[in-house]
């Protein structure tokens, strides 16, 4: 039988405890079909001005492009793919979708190399993650850790208007009214009279 070592720590309780600990803590390994993927984040990362001020829209955005690339096993950072319909089922609001994505874009969380649509053929957006490497080998630019409270609060002062402007509202639709404002609704008395 071994001697006993007051020393060795893996048979103390403080050791099993520690061992135990590490054990439940740490990243959680593949399984035999692959399916649980993750993502680490680092401390600084969640704490920064870029992150804490996030909206709700752009927070659900980031985390749906996060989820895009555990999906193709942190390999295609730089060609991730996100639809419209997809930022949508995730919870972000229709029509605050390319507002989320220029502010994450705005605050160095992602960049975005932008799509276009045209003749029947569409070229979606791809996004790349700056806090990790992307699908060529090149490190993380880590852009966030530019983007200081007074620039966030920027973003949401100003430059959210010139973001969106930027990207192009003006050639956009406008909304036709239910009714013409110059003719005046029929008042109760002509309603009665006209049945």
């Amino acid at each position: 039988m071994a001697e006993f070592n007051p020393r060795d720590k893996s048979r103390t309780s403080q050791g099993k405890t520690r061992a135990m600990v590490r054990k439940h803590t740490a990243p959680p390994s593949a399984t035999d079909d692959g399916s649980l993927r993750w993502q680490w984040f680092t401390i600084q990362l969640l704490e920064s001005a870029a992150f804490t001020t996030l909206s709700a829209n752009a927070c659900r955005a980031f985390f749906r492009i996060v989820i895009e690339h555990t999906a193709h096993a942190a390999l295609e950072n730089g060609k991730l793919i996100v639809t419209h319909p997809q930022f949508v089922s995730y919870g972000v609001t229709g029509e605050y979708v390319a507002d989320a994505i220029d502010e994450l874009e705005y605050k160095g969380l992602i960049k975005v190399r932008r799509g276009r649509a045209g003749s029947g053929v569409a070229h979606p957006n791809r996004f790349t993650l700056t806090f990790v490497g992307d699908h060529e080998g090149t490190p993380p630019t880590d852009e966030w850790k530019r983007c200081t409270a007074e620039r966030c609060r920027k973003w949401s002062e100003t430059d959210r208007k010139i973001a969106a402007d930027k990207r192009g509202r003006v050639g956009r639709k406008k909304k036709i009214p239910l009714r013409n404002p110059e003719i005046p609704p029929l008042r109760d008395s002509e309603i009665r009279r006209a049945s």
